[in-house]
C-alpha cells in the first residue's frame, strides 16, 4: 500500500495573493528589499558564499530586471551567471542554462507545508498561485537556491535537484542506465545476461543485476529453475505483480487454438511485440519452455530500438512518420474485442526524442482508418523501412530455450518470434506491468 493512503487532508494550502494584497506586498517589498539584501550581505562569510540578486523594477516588461555575473566556486560547484526576468530566474550551473519560471518554482516548493513530508504529495494548490508571482529575495548559498515569496514563505531548492528535474537541466544529466542497442555481433561479444534461480530468489543484489541486464539489453535469463508453473510464477512475482489479461493471469501455450491467436499454433511467428491491442502494452513478458518433444520452435529476439535508430539515421522523415501517425491494433474473439491506438514508434517527452516503446505486430494491426489518404503511402514506405531493419538477418538473435531456462523480455523494446515446430511444445508465461517493473528497478537503485 502506498504511504499516501495512510493520511487524508481536507484542504490544500492556498498559494495565491489577491490583487490588493499583491499590490500592498509589492510596495512593502520594494521599500524593504534593499534592507533585506544588505542584511544578507552582512551575514555572508567566505565559507558560506552567498550570491544575492539586486533589486528590480516590478513592471510588466519582459526585459531582464537584474544581472549578477558570478565567478565564485564553492566545493567544486560553480554558478557562473544569474539573471532575473519578469517571470523567471535564469542561472547557469554545471554547464546547463536553467530557466526557472516563478510559478513553477512556487509550485515545486518542497519546504515547510508546501509538501506532505510523509506521503511526498504536493500540498500547493497550483490553481491558486498568483500568475504574476515574483520572489522578493533571491540568494544562492552553497548548493541551495533560496527564495522568499511575497507572503513570507521561504523556499529552498537544491541546485542538483533543479538540474535533474527541469526541462533544460535533464538534457545535461546522463542517464543512470544507458541501454545497449544490439545486433547479433554486438550481443555475442557481450556476456550473457543471466542469473541463477536460487540466487535470484534469495538475494536482492542478484535481482538488481537481473533488472540491470533486462533494461540494458531488453531481455535476460533466469537459469536452473525448477520446471514448474509455480517456479515460473515465483520468478515473475519476485519483480512485481502479474498483469492479468483475457488470456488469464498465467498461461500455457500449446498447439490447439485455445485462444484465437497464432501463438496457439505450431506455425512460425515473425518478430513482433505483444499486446499492441492494449492502449498500454504489457511491459515485460515471461517465457518458460517447459516441454518440447519435437523439432524447431527456436526463439527469435530482435532489438526494436536498434532497428528504429537505424531507420532514424537512414530515413529521418520515415522515422518521424512512424512516431507521429497513430495506428490501431485489435484482438477479436467471441466475448473479447480490444483496441489499442498509438504510433508504431513512441518517443519520450523532451527535446532528446528518445525512444519509449515500439508497437510492431503485423497480425494484430486493425483497419488503418487513422491516417488520411494523402499520408497512407508515406506511412507504408516508413513501415517497410523499419521492417527491413527488423528482418535483417544480422539483427536476428536465435536461441533454443530449454526447460529450466526462463526468459524475460522488455516488450516495449525487444521483439520476439519463433520458428515453426513439430511435436508437443508447452510454453508457460505471463505479463508484468511496465510501471511496476520500473518501480522495482528504482527501489533497487538500478535506475
Amino acid at each position: 500500500m502506498y504511504l499516501r493512503s495512510l493520511t487524508r487532508f481536507s484542504s490544500r494550502i492556498p498559494q495565491s495573493l489577491t490583487p490588493n494584497i499583491v499590490q500592498t506586498s509589492r510596495v512593502q517589498n520594494a521599500q524593504t528589499f534593499s534592507k533585506l539584501q544588505s542584511i544578507k550581505l552582512a551575514e555572508s562569510t567566505p565559507s558560506q558564499t552567498r550570491f544575492p540578486i539586486t533589486t528590480r523594477s516590478l513592471s510588466t516588461s519582459a526585459s531582464v530586471k537584474s544581472t549578477s555575473q558570478i565567478e565564485k566556486k564553492t566545493t567544486g560547484v560553480s554558478v557562473t551567471k544569474v539573471e532575473e526576468f519578469e517571470d523567471h530566474l535564469q542561472l547557469k550551473y554545471k554547464g546547463a542554462n536553467l530557466k526557472l519560471n516563478y510559478v513553477w518554482l512556487r509550485d515545486h516548493c518542497m519546504t515547510g507545508d508546501s509538501i506532505n513530508h510523509l506521503t511526498q504529495q504536493r500540498m500547493v494548490d497550483s490553481f491558486l498561485i498568483e500568475p504574476n508571482i515574483q520572489p522578493v529575495n533571491v540568494t544562492i548559498e552553497e548548493r541551495t537556491l533560496n527564495l522568499t515569496w511575497p507572503d513570507g514563505h521561504q523556499s529552498e531548492y537544491d541546485l542538483d535537484w533543479l538540474l535533474s528535474n527541469t526541462y533544460e537541466g535533464k538534457q545535461h544529466v546522463p542517464r543512470t542506465l544507458e541501454p545497449l542497442l544490439w545486433d547479433v555481433e554486438t550481443l555475442t561479444a557481450s556476456p550473457l545476461p543471466r542469473v541463477l534461480y536460487d540466487e535470484y530468489m534469495k538475494d536482492d543484489g542478484q535481482l538488481a543485476i537481473f533488472l540491470h541486464s533486462l533494461l540494458k539489453y531488453g531481455f535476460a535469463y533466469v537459469e536452473e529453475s525448477p520446471v514448474t508453473v509455480e517456479a515460473t510464477v515465483a520468478v515473475a512475482e519476485r519483480i512485481s505483480q502479474i498483469r492479468e489479461t483475457f488470456f488469464s493471469r498465467f498461461w500455457c501455450t500449446t498447439p490447439g487454438l485455445q485462444y484465437h491467436d497464432t501463438a496457439y499454433t505450431a506455425e512460425a511467428l515473425g518478430a513482433h511485440t505483444d499486446t499492441t491491442y492494449l492502449n498500454e502494452p504489457s511491459g515485460v513478458q515471461v517465457f518458460h519452455v517447459m516441454e518440447h518433444t519435437g523439432d524447431g520452435g527456436t526463439t527469435l529476439l530482435v532489438d526494436g530500438f536498434h532497428a528504429a535508430e537505424r531507420l532514424r539515421q537512414e530515413d529521418p522523415e520515415g522515422f518521424d512518420v512512424l512516431t507521429s501517425m497513430s495506428v490501431p491494433h485489435h484482438y477479436l474473439e467471441p466475448g473479447v474485442h480490444t483496441t489499442g491506438v498509438g504510433p508504431i514508434l513512441e518517443l519520450e517527452p523532451g527535446a532528446a526524442k528518445e525512444l519509449k516503446l515500439i508497437r510492431y505486430n503485423m497480425h494484430d494491426r486493425a483497419y488503418l482508418d487513422t491516417i488520411p489518404m494523402e499520408d497512407v503511402s508515406r506511412w507504408y514506405a516508413a513501415l517497410r523501412g523499419l521492417t527491413k531493419h527488423i528482418r535483417d538477418p544480422a539483427c536476428e538473435y536465435w536461441v533454443q530455450l530449454k526447460p529450466g531456462q526462463i526468459l524475460l523480455t522488455y516488450n516495449w523494446r525487444v521483439l520476439h518470434g519463433r520458428s515453426a515446430f513439430t511435436g508437443q511444445r508447452k510454453v508457460a508465461g505471463c505479463y508484468l506491468p511496465r510501471d511496476d517493473v520500473i518501480s522495482r528497478a528504482r527501489i533497487l537503485k538500478v535506475i
